[in-house]
């Protein structure tokens, strides 16, 4: 004999959805495992629900400025990092939008090296226009990154088409012994990123 138990469910459930919405510290706990810019577009709505997802995230992002970064540098490729980080920040707090547009910065495919040099330092000394618009202590971490990055950068680094978020993510590995989880607990931090934390992973 073959018994068989039925339960009818509404998915989602309207009156757990509307919990999480209000306290999304509440929210479910979910795994994902993808590239960086694979739920860009996601991100933006799985954080209103729930501030409980761990994102592991690959290193093998082989273009553009992540690949000159890790043939440069001989680490993992940054780019899919920090378009999780972007992705998952609490763009309403003071200082977040002005971050995000720094971070979402490149440098044109066809520009003069000097004058891309020139700019780094201006973003550096804090007078290029994107960085002086960050409030402190956010715009001092993110000074000191840049300019190890500029201390640690081979003649021959190629600036163009570098992303600044890049960059600056670069400077704070170079900054922390050369190790990854460091940078993204204190970037996390300051721009709010809404996940679990300390399980968050970068593999």
């Amino acid at each position: 004999m073959v018994i068989q138990v039925k339960r009818r469910l509404a998915l989602p459930d309207p009156i757990r959805m509307a919990l999480y919405r209000r306290s999304p510290d509440l929210g479910p706990k979910l795994l994902f495992f993808s590239g960086g810019t694979a739920l860009r577009g996601a991100c933006a709505e799985i954080i209103r629900y729930s501030h409980n997802t761990i994102h592991i995230v690959t290193p093998f992002d082989s273009g553009g400025s992540s690949a000159k970064l890790r043939d440069a540098f001989r680490m993992p490729a940054i780019g899919d990092v920090r378009n999780r980080l972007l992705s998952l920040a609490d763009r309403s707090l003071h200082g977040n939008p002005e971050i995000f547009r720094l971070f979402a910065h490149r440098f044109p495919e066809d520009g003069d090296r000097a004058e891309l040099a020139d700019v780094l330092d201006r973003m550096i000394r804090g007078k290029h226009r994107l960085a002086a618009a960050i409030p402190d202590p956010m715009r001092k971490i993110i000074r000191h990154h840049l300019d190890l990055f500029r201390r640690h950068m081979p003649d021959d680094f190629d600036l163009r088409k570098a992303s600044i978020g890049n960059l600056i993510l670069t400077g704070g590995y170079l900054d922390n012994g050369r190790h990854v989880d460091p940078v993204i607990f204190i970037f996390s931090k300051l721009v709010q990123v809404r996940w679990k934390t300390p399980s968050a992973g970068f593999i």
